[in-house]
């Protein structure tokens, strides 16, 4: 073997190593101490609002962006209307509509959502999969929600495409004050 084949299989195989380690792995928030578990209808039902970012996985950039959510229950129903301003002054708005299919769990929908998405409790924590048609490409949202012990409630996502690992958001949403 020539050193040149050599540093090509070991370039090779860094690259596939390092493609691996792009992959996309569900979102984690550590159990917080004194952390309530989080109840959807519980929380969403009224207003909150919040600051978040998106990271781009490849350059690094960030978005970042402001939420006003107001929540309502009818029945099995929970829908949520998101308003986002971002940065720049893009604006946004997205209704989540989603159905109770039995305890903890969700199924439901939002004008960009493909399909169905599906929300389920897990240890205390909300997890909520989809897909979201952006730009012509179909990107893998992975969300976790957990309350945390100061009232507020952390959203991660990792958004991927065929695996890898695009993007991810982290979005920390508040109740006004009593």
């Amino acid at each position: 073997m020539t050193g040149l084949v050599a540093v090509q299989r070991c370039a090779g195989l860094l690259l596939a190593l390092g493609l691996l380690g792009a992959c996309a792995r569900p979102p984690q928030i550590p159990p917080e101490s004194g952390a309530p578990a989080l109840h959807l209808e519980e929380f969403f039902v009224g207003s909150s609002s919040g600051e978040g970012v998106f990271t781009n996985g490849f350059t690094g950039e960030r978005r970042e962006f402001r939420v006003a959510i107001v929540g309502s229950l009818t029945g099995d129903e929970l829908t949520l209307v998101e308003d986002f301003t971002y940065a720049d002054g893009e604006q946004d708005r997205k209704t989540w509509r989603l159905q109770r299919t039995g305890p903890g769990r969700y199924s439901g929908t939002r004008e960009d959502v493909e399909g169905l998405a599906r929300a389920w409790t897990e240890n205390g924590q909300v997890r909520l999969e989809y897909t979201v048609k952006l730009a012509g490409w179909r990107l893998d949202f992975a969300d976790v929600l957990a309350l945390r012990a100061d009232g507020t409630l952390l959203n991660r996502a990792i958004i991927s495409k065929w695996g890898v690992r695009v993007g991810r958001v982290e979005l920390v949403l508040r109740k006004p004050a009593a």
